[in-house]
């Protein structure tokens, strides 16, 4: 009993370091984006990444964990990352980080659409009506049709949209395809992609915005790594309602960093998006019992 509590809980911590460590990752892309190009902080991004993650590999079993099952599956992934990460980053240039983190987070409403139609499992009325309370948030937040509208905050909403495909994949493919090509195959396309572009974009950073973008990496490689120790803990439904810390971090950063503060429309909407994923979560939780 004990123990199963222990690993419970080690599980949470993980879990809630990984989201701080993920938006620390933010911040300092945010920090360097107006000066460097996308491309070369993803280039160090993913090649720092694939090395923290090496550990990974071993656990999955060398070189055995590459081999591939479906390779269409991992072709749309490596796409999808791609589409995601330049988004997300070229986002992060030009919206606040609370105001990004919180359209991000409409992603387990998009998977409650996209269930039934990608996995053919039936949603119930009352997720349904979440999903609506949540996306009437994502537009408290982006008030299309107003004066303070702004296009840009449409490539959050679609990393979400993104996100939620690649957590269908995750899901849709978990018996088939090893943890480590699930996670390196797209860094590995992000980092060719990059490689590139790179002579198109390339500016030869000060040794302390290189010390930043192999930080970049190093972050994002340990997030995704303490991401995947902590469901080995605990499960799923225990850990989902934890990926709205990164909110809290986003909101504190925000402000420390970068003297952020959102307005009033923003945190209504950031409520109701909040409320909504945590009525889906918990309806899931309660179906999985």
């Amino acid at each position: 009993m004990n123990l199963v509590f222990n690993r419970k809980l080690s599980g949470i911590a993980i879990m809630i370091f990984a989201m701080f460590i993920m938006t620390v990752m933010d911040a300092a892309v945010k920090w360097l984006v107006s000066d460097y190009s996308i491309q070369q902080i993803n280039f160090f991004r993913s090649i720092v990444a694939m090395i923290v993650l090496l550990p990974q590999v071993y656990i999955d079993g060398g070189r055995s964990a590459f081999k591939m099952s479906n390779k269409k599956i991992h072709f749309w992934r490596v796409f999808l990352m791609l589409v995601i990460s330049y988004s997300w980053f070229y986002a992060l240039g030009k919206m606040g980080l609370a105001e990004i983190g919180a359209l991000v987070m409409v992603s387990p409403l998009f998977i409650t659409i996209l269930t039934p139609l990608l996995l053919k499992e039936s949603v119930s009325k009352k997720k349904w009506f979440a999903v609506l309370f949540g996306f009437f948030g994502m537009l408290v937040i982006m008030r299309p049709g107003f004066e303070v509208f702004r296009p840009i905050s449409i490539l959050p909403a679609s990393v979400a949209l993104g996100y939620a495909l690649l957590l269908i994949s995750n899901r849709s493919n978990r018996e088939t395809e090893t943890l480590t090509s699930l996670v390196y195959y797209p860094l590995f396309g992000i980092f060719i992609f990059s490689l590139f572009l790179l002579p198109f974009g390339w500016i030869t950073p000060p040794f302390i915005d290189l010390s930043i973008m192999f930080f970049i990496g190093f972050c994002g490689g340990i997030g995704h790594f303490c991401l995947t120790v902590a469901f080995r803990y605990a499960s799923p439904p225990t850990l989902a309602p934890l990926e709205y810390t990164g909110l809290l971090w986003a909101i504190l950063l925000g402000y420390l960093i970068f003297r952020e503060t959102p307005d009033t429309w923003t945190i209504i909407g950031m409520v109701l998006i909040t409320g909504a994923g945590f009525f889906v979560i918990k309806r899931e939780k309660g179906t999985e019992r």
